[in-house]
C-alpha cells in the first residue's frame, strides 16, 4: 500500500540514505535541487525523500561525495558508450 504522499517507501533510515546516495549518484541534480535528506513519514511510519530543509550530514561527508562523484562519471561514460 503507498503512501498518501505519494513518494517512495523504504522500510529503513539505512535503506533510505542508500537509495538517496545512489540517486544522487544516478542523476545530475541543479545546485539546490533533488532530494537532499531522508525522513520517517507521519503518514505511513516510512521512510521517504526530501528537497526541503537542510542538506544531510551523510550528503556532506568527504567519502560519500566521492561515492556520488564516481557514480556521476561512471553514469557519464555508460551514456557516451550507449550513443555510439
Amino acid at each position: 500500500m503507498g503512501c498518501v504522499t505519494g513518494k517512495r517507501q523504504y522500510d529503513t533510515q539505512s535503506q533510505a540514505e542508500e537509495a538517496l546516495i545512489e540517486t544522487r549518484g544516478r542523476f545530475v541534480f541543479r545546485e539546490g535541487s533533488g532530494p537532499i535528506d531522508v525522513y520517517q513519514c507521519d503518514d505511513c511510519g516510512y521512510w521517504h525523500f526530501t528537497s526541503k530543509g537542510t542538506v544531510s550530514d551523510l550528503l556532506k561527508k568527504a567519502d560519500t561525495k566521492k561515492q556520488i562523484s564516481d557514480q556521476q562519471e561512471a553514469q557519464f561514460w555508460e551514456r557516451k558508450f550507449r550513443s555510439r
